[in-house]
């Protein structure tokens, strides 16, 4: 790739996180190939951390969306203030695409991309861009407008995805299963959620962030 004087530009430089070895050599091996980008580092935050001190990225590419995103984007942008998040394996649902955005995430990728996607979705992050459906950019639009016209209700991650799970009438030890948090830290979130709200029932809270988002969870 050139710029418009015809120089080639330099190569995105990428740290593949995650809590899976496996997969994240996998997919630096994958991405090797990616005449656009290059690989500076694999491994989970600690390694991160590491190398971001002494080997500066563009881009950190998180490998799973099961990871406590809020903390992962805060500890990175501790060490590198202009680095981009990019998480992968995020579902094209609006409780997902939010929880990135309250995350800090730059961009994301879906479950169901390939390699090619994978490229593009940095590249697009680099110029400043969010890939997302025509679906998902509608439903964000409307989602903003009416957040802008409701009371100040400020979500975590964590919190949009266990008011998901309650709108699948989801219990708390069976949030805290799939979460992989402790009961007691699910009924927390539960209840921290219906405070923000002004509600006292688990279903009103549901019910109150439906209408504030326009639209119902799937």
């Amino acid at each position: 790739m050139r710029n418009e004087r015809g120089g080639k530009l330099p190569k995105t430089r990428l740290f593949i996180l995650g809590a899976v070895r496996l997969h994240r050599e996998g997919l630096a091996l994958q991405l090797a190939g990616a005449g656009s980008l290059e690989v500076v580092g694999t491994g989970g935050l600690n390694d991160a951390v590491r190398t971001l001190r002494s080997t500066p990225a563009d881009v950190a590419l998180l490998d799973t969306f099961q990871l406590d995103i809020a903390k992962v984007v805060e500890s990175l942008r501790g060490v590198l203030r202009r680095v981009r998040v990019i998480a992968m394996g995020v579902r094209e649902v609006e409780s997902e695409v939010l929880a990135c955005a309250a995350a800090g995430v730059d961009g994301y990728v879906r479950t169901e991309a390939n390699v090619e996607e994978v490229v593009t979705v940095v590249e697009s992050v680099m110029r400043g861009e969010l890939v997302v459906s025509p679906k998902v950019a509608a439903s964000l639009y409307h989602s903003v407008a009416s957040l802008g016209t409701d009371d100040e209700v400020a979500l975590t991650s964590r919190e949009l995805q266990v008011v998901e799970l309650m709108s699948h009438g989801l219990s708390n030890k069976e949030i805290s299963n799939r979460l992989s948090i402790e009961p007691c830290t699910a009924k927390n979130h539960v209840q921290n959620i219906m405070q923000k709200l002004g509600v006292h029932r688990r279903g009103e809270a549901v019910a109150k962030l439906r209408r504030s988002i326009g639209q119902h969870f799937r």
